[in-house]
C-alpha cells in the first residue's frame, strides 16, 4: 500500500516556498497551500485577527504536511491505494488541480459513477485496474487536462513548462 511519507517530501519539493504570482489563481501559496485552502482548514498563524498572505508566509513545512496529508491523501484514501506510484500520481494531480475535478477523472477514466467523492467503488476499481496502464492513461488525461487549461486561458502558459516538469517527474514502479 502507498504511504504519505513516501510522497510528502517529493510534494514539498515541487511546490516550493512562497510564490504570488499574479497569473497564478491560487493567490498567495507556500508549499502549494492555496490561501482559500489555509482559510477553510487553517488558523491565523500571525495573530492578527484574520487569514491572510502574512499567515502563508508564515507556514511550516509541517503546516503543508498537515494539508497535505488530511485534506488531499486521505480524500483519495490513498493509504489503500496498493501501487505507490498511482497513488502519488492522482493525489499530486488533486493538490496541484483540485480534488473533486481529478477524482471525478479519475472516475470517468475508472468508468465508475463520476460524482468527485472518492469512496470504497473507485478505491476497488484504481486497485482493480492494471496499474501501469492506469498510471500512464492518468498521465496523458493530465497532460490533456493541462493544455486545455491553456487553450482556455492563454496566460496560464507561463506555468506550462513548469507543469509539464512536474509531471514527467513521476514514473512508474510497479512495487507496492
Amino acid at each position: 500500500m502507498a504511504r504519505f511519507e513516501n510522497f510528502a517530501d517529493k510534494l514539498l519539493r515541487l511546490e516550493g516556498g512562497y510564490v504570488n504570482h499574479a497569473l497564478d489563481k491560487g493567490g498567495p501559496t507556500k508549499y502549494g497551500v492555496i490561501l482559500s485552502v489555509w482559510q477553510e482548514h487553517g488558523h491565523d498563524k500571525d495573530g492578527d485577527g484574520d487569514i491572510d498572505a502574512e499567515d502563508i508566509k508564515q507556514l511550516s513545512e509541517e503546516d503543508a504536511r498537515y494539508i497535505a496529508k488530511k485534506i488531499f491523501w486521505d480524500y483519495f484514501l490513498a493509504d489503500s491505494i496498493r501501487n505507490e506510484s498511482v497513488a502519488q500520481f492522482i493525489v499530486d494531480w488533486g493538490y496541484h488541480s483540485g480534488r473533486k475535478t481529478v477524482a471525478k477523472i479519475v472516475q470517468r477514466i475508472l468508468n465508475v459513477e463520476v460524482d468527485g467523492t472518492v469512496g470504497i467503488q473507485t478505491l476497488r476499481a484504481i486497485n482493480e485496474a492494471n496499474q501501469e496502464e492506469l498510471f500512464n492513461q492518468l498521465k496523458i488525461e493530465r497532460k490533456v487536462f493541462l493544455n486545455n487549461i491553456i487553450r482556455r486561458t492563454p496566460n496560464q502558459i507561463v506555468f506550462y513548462d513548469g507543469w509539464m516538469n512536474r509531471v514527467n517527474s513521476f514514473q512508474f514502479k510497479n512495487a507496492a
